[in-house]
């Protein structure tokens, strides 16, 4: 999300922000409002209103996830990557509830499912990947309620919402420059087109993946779903397949489309090198907007 998106939603906002508004004038959009709501340490939901919308979870005022049907979850990413396994996981929710604290993370590192590190930047890609997804709806309007605990894994402390909107106009940007506008793209079924044995061999396996998962009837967002894959990262291998023609693309749905929130950059800017290996992730600090970045996250 950039400051500039949902500029003409309207703030339902819950009964808390009513109490402590005071002077503040109101916000106009859900990212000023994330910023306000970070000021003030807010800890709760921000619920928005569009298609496919989502709520975003907030720990004073650091965004911890965000649950959208525009984007696969933490859970999604490590289960259907076939990262951690359904009795694994199963058995971390039976800890997570007997104890009564309900963290999940922490079970699935305490018995040794996954490392700390490695589940912080799955559940930081999780997030990224959750805003990048509500920016390609149209704009709706927001409610903000009282403090609600996602269902899943969360990311602890959490994302500078600054830092949230920075590199999801990043995304925009990279894929506007690189193909047009990414909510055509997200909307567009794909199936294979006939590639050669030889050629299908020396694709990255995450290519064949994608082929194999692209039937026809399914969009990025079903493939992200399928594979366990970011749908931001699925976008980017879809232009690079696209321009080895290796893609047939099924007209986009009619759906308004949003407008662009990419920042001005300079123009030819290249798609980041295809080689063959997932791009790395930034997994900012609580309080490090432009934190270091930590490879690894799953794609």
């Amino acid at each position: 999300m950039s400051p500039d998106l949902h500029a003409h939603a309207h703030d339902r906002a819950h009964a808390h922000d009513r109490a402590h508004s005071g002077r503040r004038p109101a916000v106009r959009n859900v990212p000023a409002h994330l910023l306000a709501l970070r000021d003030q340490d807010f800890t709760g939901s921000v619920v928005v209103s569009s298609a496919p919308g989502g709520t975003i979870h907030l720990e004073h005022g650091l965004i911890t996830a965000i649950e959208t049907p525009g984007a696969p979850t933490a859970e999604t990413l490590l289960l259907k990557s076939g990262r951690i396994g359904q009795a694994d996981w199963a058995a971390a929710e039976t800890t997570a509830s007997s104890v009564g604290a309900g963290d999940l993370g922490a079970a699935l590192v305490a018995q040794g499912s996954i490392g700390a590190a490695e589940l912080e930047a799955v559940c930081a890609s999780a997030v990224f990947d959750g805003a990048f997804a509500l920016v390609l709806s149209p704009p709706g309007a927001w409610e903000t309620v009282a403090a609600a605990p996602p269902a899943g894994l969360a990311l602890r402390p959490g994302i500078e919402p600054k830092r949230l909107f920075e590199e999801t106009a990043r995304r925009t940007a990279l894929l506007t420059r690189a193909w047009g506008p990414p909510g055509e793209l997200a909307r567009t079924r794909i199936r294979p087109t006939a590639v050669p044995a030889g050629v299908v061999v020396r694709m990255p396996a995450r290519h064949r993946e994608i082929l194999a998962a692209a039937t026809g009837r399914r969009t990025a967002r079903d493939i992200g779903f399928a594979l366990g894959r970011g749908v931001f990262a699925v976008l980017l291998d879809l232009v690079r397949m696209d321009a080895r023609q290796l893609l047939h693309r099924e007209p986009a749905d009619t759906v308004p489309m949003a407008p662009s929130v990419a920042p001005r950059t300079a123009p030819g800017e290249p798609l980041p090198a295809d080689t063959g290996r997932p791009l790395p992730r930034r997994v900012p600090g609580a309080r490090t907007p432009g934190g270091a970045g930590s490879p690894g996250a799953p794609q």
